[in-house]
């Protein structure tokens, strides 16, 4: 099937493309190479998306157009960078500038001015994030800031109470950081459950994005906005088959068996970790 030969009713439903980024840049360590597009992959993607008609719009305008009923313009996207890493303001914003394509980062606040911690399995712990000063000249610049919690943990493992403080307390640090309202979540890894759904909803956001490799829709949960996740190798073609193309699900269930599985799975490993924390050379305890 070709993509001028596309079923019509994939378009009736309007499907919604919302890309996932981490990060933009040249360098990195070989275990994180798959999370990092160079910026001529990046500006080949949003030339292809422009070639195609798609135009970008932030989590919070879908968000907006959705709970006003009005309708969602044909062939949106919504283009998502997670973590809030140094390397957006360097890399992704030139070419989402030069594009003029509207972009949604998400940002651990924990991390905010110091280095990707949680990365170092990865080899990147010492990748560095944004600062309070890059973060405020993007919003100015119109970029949505969101919340990626403070820590960037599997927040569907933790007791209650944590998750609170974590969906909360990031919400807090950015608003009172930037001076502007933040209303929107990105759950770190992806995970959530109904229960982290919800406290994001108590917690004053509009919407929140998992990631389950799918299309949104106009129908999808508000706080659990399904996302694609673009990676090294991912070409202009790929994403366009990925999105025009009966390829991927479209706003698959949000609690599906599997995944409470995996949810359950994930839990007790994080029980293990409390218990038995890992220590490092230097005899410190590390839930890495």
């Amino acid at each position: 099937m070709t993509r001028g030969d596309q079923p019509k009713e994939r378009f009736d439903m309007q499907t919604i493309p919302i890309l996932v980024y981490h990060s933009v840049g040249r360098d990195c360590a070989s275990a994180y190479r798959r999370w990092l597009v160079t910026e001529p992959e990046l500006d080949a993607h949003l030339q292809a998306l422009t070639q195609r008609g798609y135009r970008s719009m932030t989590v919070c305008d879908l968000a907006l157009l959705r709970c006003s009923g009005q309708p969602i313009p044909p062939r949106t996207c919504v283009i998502t960078f997670d973590d809030g890493l140094r390397d957006f303001a360097e890399g992704a914003m030139p070419v989402l500038a030069d594009r003029r394509f509207a972009a949604t980062l998400y940002v651990a606040t924990g991390f905010v001015g110091a280095t990707a911690g949680w990365l170092a399995d990865l080899g990147e712990g010492n990748r560095p994030m944004l600062d309070w000063s890059a973060l405020r000249d993007l919003h100015d610049a119109g970029v949505e800031i969101g919340a990626h919690s403070v820590s960037h943990p599997e927040l569907d493992t933790l007791p209650f109470a944590r998750a609170t403080s974590e969906l909360r307390d990031s919400k807090r640090a950015l608003e009172d950081g930037l001076g502007a309202a933040v209303t929107t979540f990105a759950y770190p890894h992806g995970y959530a459950s109904r229960e982290t759904r919800r406290i994001a909803k108590e917690a004053g956001y509009l919407a929140a994005c998992r990631v389950r490799h799918a299309l949104s829709d106009e129908t999808e949960n508000l706080f659990a906005l399904s996302r694609i996740v673009v990676t090294s190798e991912v070409t202009p073609d790929s994403l366009l088959d990925m999105i025009e193309t009966p390829q991927l699900p479209v706003a698959p269930p949000v609690d599906r068996l599997i995944a409470t599985g995996w949810r359950a799975a994930r839990r007790m490993r994080a029980l293990h970790r409390s218990v038995f924390p890992r220590r490092d050379v230097a005899g410190s305890e590390s839930g890495a």
